[in-house]
């Protein structure tokens, strides 16, 4: 008898996995900062949206991650314009968030072979090319791929457009196709701010 009940006792139920709680309610890091022509030096007061914005870098990562595992793998021509059009949008909702949460004016400028993201410097009353941060840097498209057209609010954008993305989270309804041969996709944006990749109708 003494020597059955001589053994370690059993853990508490739930025990075993206390340090996997704690490291689950641990809190998320904080948002990505990087310098701004023209902003503050003043910290920004944390708030839901930066977990956001922490989730839309991981989806991009995730994006990249993907399309160039398919690519290597041999994906098909349909994926390759696929990937890009949903990089770019996933780019775009990143910028619009930002924009939002510091307070700044965004803007993306498209050429033929890539496109670039800017912010207003308001000091000196123009914009200036986000070039210092890895997800927002200036990004040229995959060779034999390209902007087919533009068309802001209805409109052809002309030959080196600027999406505007304001503070106040309005969104001009905009659309941008991207192709490569007989393939395209299309990167779309409403007044709701929706802005998402859908393959174009043949």
């Amino acid at each position: 008898m003494s020597g059955e009940m001589g053994g370690p006792l059993p853990a508490p139920l739930g025990a075993e996995s206390s340090w996997g709680v704690a490291v689950l309610c641990a809190p998320l890091p904080g948002p990505r900062r990087h310098p701004r022509p023209g902003s503050s030096l003043g910290l920004l007061p944390r708030g839901r949206g930066f977990t956001l914005i922490e989730l839309l870098v991981v989806m991009l990562l995730i994006v990249i991650v993907i399309g160039t595992v398919g690519l290597g793998l041999g994906g098909s021509e349909s994926r390759a314009v696929q990937q890009e059009a949903a990089r770019l949008a996933l780019l775009v909702r990143t910028a619009r968030q930002e924009s939002i949460l510091e307070g700044e004016v965004y803007a993306v400028e498209f050429s033929s072979g890539g496109y670039q993201f800017l912010v207003l410097d308001n000091r000196k009353g123009q914009f200036e090319t986000v070039s210092s941060d890895e997800i927002l840097r200036p990004r040229r498209l995959p060779a034999g791929m390209s902007i087919r057209s533009i068309t802001i609010n209805g409109a052809d954008a002309g030959n080196r457009p600027e999406l505007i993305l304001l503070p106040t989270g309005e969104l001009p309804a905009f659309d941008i196709v991207l192709a490569r041969g007989s393939t395209s996709w299309r990167v779309e944006g409403t007044a709701e701010g929706v802005i998402r990749a859908v393959q174009s109708r043949a």
